[in-house]
């Protein structure tokens, strides 16, 4: 009977959600990188909180003895086009993915231990650290750094001279994929840079498992690793707008989760576009969105400006609110530093 034991698993939480998140994004396999599994006679198999690589237990020695570095190159690419609104990452921009690569968060572990846990991120969320200048083969170098430059990686120079300004990163760099260093000959400094393979040209973020590579990637520090991702959920401010029936405003709003009250600002009488006039308050701190939200509902006091004798039950009303839609988040930038809102309408009061 063949067995199978792991070489690595890696896996994707995000603390929006509550469990998993697999329906949300698609691991993406280079046709080299199947290849080289099926030449090493791996297999790889999909979980709800990830993948994890398989190896016959007596086939794993072709990969311990390799003299060569291996690299294990997989893509994300998210499904949900609304995947930003609830998540704590930078805005979509050109030529910049995130990078997750164990060559820089593998540390020295205890051998015997059956599962070595290693975040693939410098803090316990992912942060702008994984966010990466990243290149394919038709991007032309000479956009960034002239004719003359120098492009290097962990064996030395790979590239260093002129070129003219039609040649294209990948008739330098060929099939050699991965990291690089890029300095100028007019800069000081180098820039990094990571050049991918062109299916993974849509993905979000790129996961690099390494092998043989350095002395905290050799085969019996890897084997039995698992690698995870942490996202954090966004941070929104919560705008409510209270519409009344007959253009009326709003006093004294209170906001509250059963007897906590939450800290909102006063309320602010404003006109929609529509010509309707409403009530607004805006928390005063960001709120974490998350796909549910546990405990007591939370609802809103607030008094009509009109009269209290006019107004049946002491003019004061109480209404359950709802909570952000991932749909209808929205960024603002404010003195250069951007602040995302959520904007919600309580109508027919």
């Amino acid at each position: 009977m063949v067995q199978y034991q792991v070489l690595f698993e890696v896996s994707l939480s995000h603390k929006y959600y509550s469990g998993s998140f697999s329906k949300d994004y698609e691991i993406i396999m280079t046709s080299s990188l199947l290849t080289m599994m099926k030449s090493y006679q791996l297999i790889f198999k999909k979980k709800d909180e990830g993948f994890v690589i398989l190896g016959k237990s007596e086939k794993l020695f072709l990969i311990s003895s390799s003299k060569e570095a291996i690299k294990f190159r997989f893509g994300i690419q998210i499904k949900n086009r609304y995947f930003e609104n609830f998540s704590k990452i930078r805005p979509k921009e050109a030529y910049m993915k995130y990078i997750f690569r164990n060559e820089v968060y593998q540390e020295s572990k205890d051998e015997q231990l059956e599962t070595k846990e290693i975040i693939l991120h410098p803090d316990k969320w992912l942060s702008d650290n994984n966010f990466n200048f990243c290149l394919s083969g038709n991007f032309k170098p000479n956009k960034v750094w002239g004719n003359e430059f120098t492009v290097s990686n962990e064996n030395g120079n790979y590239f260093e001279g002129e070129i003219d300004e039609t040649i294209q990163l990948g008739q330098l760099l060929t099939d050699d994929y991965g990291s690089y260093q890029v300095k100028s000959s007019e800069a000081s400094e180098e820039d990094e840079i990571f050049y991918f393979e062109p299916e993974l040209k849509k993905s979000w973020g790129i996961i690099e498992i390494s092998l043989q590579t350095s002395s905290y990637t050799q085969y019996k520090k890897v084997i039995g690793s698992h690698f995870k991702i942490k996202i954090d959920a966004r941070k929104v401010f919560w705008t409510y707008y209270f519409v009344s029936n007959d253009n009326n405003y709003f006093k004294n709003i209170s906001v509250l989760i059963g007897k906590d009250k939450l800290d909102f600002s006063e309320a602010e009488q404003v006109i929609l576009p529509n010509k309707q006039a409403a009530t607004k308050i805006t928390s005063q701190k960001a709120i974490s969105l998350s796909k549910f939200y546990k405990g007591p509902k939370i609802y809103a006091e607030l008094e009509d400006l009109r009269s209290q004798e006019l107004k049946e039950g002491g003019g004061i009303n109480k209404v359950y609110l709802p909570t952000p839609d991932i749909q209808r988040i929205k960024a603002v930038a404010h003195d250069g530093e951007i602040k995302y809102y959520s904007e919600m309408y309580i109508q027919n009061l």
